[in-house]
């Protein structure tokens, strides 16, 4: 794909190519964009469109720092062409990165910078594309500060781009204003804006789009009350999301589920997920949030202040560096580094006690994998043992005919699991920290089916397990004790095989 690029001539196949690629397949966005390299483009206009576009996908992956630099880059490129052409006063390759630059600084929260970023690329546009994403852009921006737009000016723009088959920029604006909608509390019309978004991003294929919405779609529930169904909105999610920006974004969703619900050990599971995958990738815009929430639930829910400072320090570090590239020091960025700096200055460590948290997998290191699978099935048991709910009424909860219930408990009581002794006689003896951790990583599967739930478990610790053997199937058989055609079967699905 990334040759044909290369080849495109004209600058509008280019400006068509770059500014849908990304909203329509974040996977092809990356292979094109951060894979390529433009410095062998010997034309300046679609050197800075290729810069462009890796910009705009390091932003649509989170990367504020790297996304800045390369937009930055892009604009020097398309300020240089357009010098060297005699500084024309129309230019639509100019206008269209100051556009890109306008929607990078406006998502991150830079609002002046965004607007202004959008008048100039309006003095430069040409053709009647740009110029109604532009106008819409602008429009949107004034009705979400209550500055002047209407939302009968919202819907004239969902009816235009529809009309003009844009149907990235349709999708747009129908996920905007049903954000509006939703902070305005009027959730019918959110509910059927996310509804026929769905269905035209599904009818034209357009997966990450289609992802948006339905995060938008569980936000919503959330929003509304509705804690169970958006949950089950997230989870869902969670298996096949293309953007990794995204992905920690479903996440912390997750996490306020459970945080909402006084469900904290799962509140810490889900959020500690999203802080490491945001690490992992340079997530940089949402690590100061991801912090300043975990520092906070730790210090005030948990009561483990050494815990809270640590998680503090790593969003203040991360605020601190935005802020050298330019990123105003406001809201949560401005919130983690108070935080950090008001802590005790006597230092601080993470208790033994607490420690690192360790992986909900770590148990099954040396066991085979029905000593796995056995003693994963007795803490789902008895964690939903735990919570109180009529036993009764478990098999209905979990899915299961009553029989096949009760000759699960058999099959693990004969196996040494006893539902009415101590942690002291099990099988597998885990060690504090790990029964705390495996705990907590159950606690996110108790709304799921039986099935569901070992079938997530089963995906999760054997791509653990696969990695901790250097992803060798057969070293895999030999540790777990299985036919190397079933580690075969079980591998099947995980990118790393």
């Amino acid at each position: 794909m990334q040759k044909s690029v290369i080849r495109l001539q004209k600058t509008n196949e280019w400006l068509e190519f770059i500014s849908r690629l990304g909203l329509v397949s974040i996977e092809d966005a990356r292979n094109v964009f951060l894979s390529g390299d433009y410095s062998q483009i010997s034309d300046l206009d679609q050197k800075a469109l290729f810069a462009a576009g890796r910009g705009k996908t390091l932003s649509l992956e989170g990367n504020l720092i790297g996304s800045k630099l390369t937009l930055d880059e892009a604009q020097l490129f398309a300020e240089t062409s357009n010098a060297e052409r005699g500084f024309p006063v129309k230019d639509e390759v100019l206008a269209y990165i100051n556009y890109e630059r306008g929607v990078f600084f406006e998502k991150f929260g830079e609002y002046h910078s965004g607007l202004s970023l959008y008048r100039s690329a309006k003095r430069l546009a040409e053709s009647l594309t740009l110029h109604s994403v532009i106008d819409y852009q602008m429009a949107a921006h004034l009705l979400q500060v209550g500055a002047g737009s209407s939302i009968e000016e919202a819907r004239y723009w969902i009816q235009f781009f529809r009309e003009h088959k844009m149907q990235i920029m349709h999708l747009i604006a129908i996920r905007r204003l049903a954000k509006y909608h939703r902070v305005e509390k009027d959730y019918p019309k959110a509910l059927d804006l996310l509804a026929s978004g769905r269905d035209f991003a599904v009818k034209f294929d357009y997966p990450f789009m289609v992802e948006q919405i339905r995060n938008s779609y569980g936000y919503l529930l959330y929003s509304m009350g509705e804690i169970k169904e958006a949950r089950k909105v997230f989870l869902e999610l969670m298996e096949g999301v293309q953007s990794r920006y995204l992905y920690a974004t479903v996440l912390k969703n997750l996490t306020l589920t459970y945080y909402d619900e006084a469900e904290y050990d799962a509140a810490v599971q889900y959020l500690g997920q999203a802080i490491e995958h945001s690490q992992k990738y340079e997530i940089l815009s949402q690590i100061p949030d991801e912090c300043l929430f975990m520092g906070d639930l730790q210090r005030d829910k948990l009561q483990h202040p050494e815990v809270a400072t640590h998680y503090y320090e790593i969003g203040s570090q991360v605020a601190i560096k935005m802020a050298e590239h330019g990123f105003s020091l406001k809201g949560d960025r401005r919130g983690v580094v108070h935080r950090f700096q008001e802590r005790s200055k006597v230092g601080y460590s993470i208790p033994d006690s607490i420690g690192p948290r360790a992986n909900p997998f770590s148990f099954a290191l040396g066991q085979s994998w029905k000593q796995i699978n056995d003693a994963f099935q007795f803490h789902l048991i008895q964690k939903h043992l735990d919570s109180g709910i009529v036993i009764s009424e478990l098999p209905g909860k979990l899915d299961l005919k009553t029989s096949t219930y009760y000759a699960i408990k058999r099959r693990l009581s004969q196996h040494g699991y006893d539902f009415d002794g101590t942690s002291e006689g099990l099988p597998i003896k885990l060690q504090s920290d790990e029964t705390s951790a495996l705990n907590a990583y159950i606690s996110g599967l108790t709304d799921l089916t039986w099935s569901l739930a070992n079938e997530q478990f089963e995906k999760e610790i054997i791509e653990y397990l696969f990695k901790q053997v250097g992803y060798q199937k057969t070293k895999l058989a030999e540790k777990l004790d299985i036919s190397y055609p079933t580690v075969l079967q079980k591998t099947k699905s995980l990118k790393m095989a």
